[in-house]
């Protein structure tokens, strides 16, 4: 009996080790994959900060030259448009312009003060 056990025994083992090496195998990949989708993960994850940095570096310098090219626009002045017609002369004859005389301004005036005095 005992050698009936023993043959079972060698028997159980012979089909129990392929499956067990079967299942080690099958560990090993499944943990050869595991790392290898990590190391993706990982590599992705360094290429997304490598191009958040791009990007602020390139949002940095975009804002640098916008401030310098406004303060280069500053500093230069302004120029007036040209007068599509000449310029009037330095010299303006008064004689030719309308005048009103003093004693009409003084009464004007004198007018003007009343009523305002009026109000108060």
């Amino acid at each position: 009996m005992s050698g009936m056990r023993a043959l079972i025994l060698v028997l159980a083992l012979g089909v129990a080790a392929p499956a067990a090496a079967q299942d080690f195998s099958q560990s090993i990949q499944n943990q050869m994959r595991l790392d290898e989708l990590r190391a993706q993960q990982q590599l992705l994850q360094q290429q997304s900060v490598a191009q958040h940095n791009e990007l602020m570096a390139l949002d940095a310098r975009l804002r640098t030259e916008q401030h310098a090219a406004r303060i280069q626009a500053e500093r230069t002045p302004d120029r007036l448009p040209q007068l599509p017609y000449p310029a009037p002369a330095g010299n303006i004859d008064t004689s030719k312009l309308p005048s009103i005389p003093d004693a009409a301004l003084a009464e004007s005036d004198r007018r003007v003060r009343e009523i305002s005095k009026n109000r108060d």
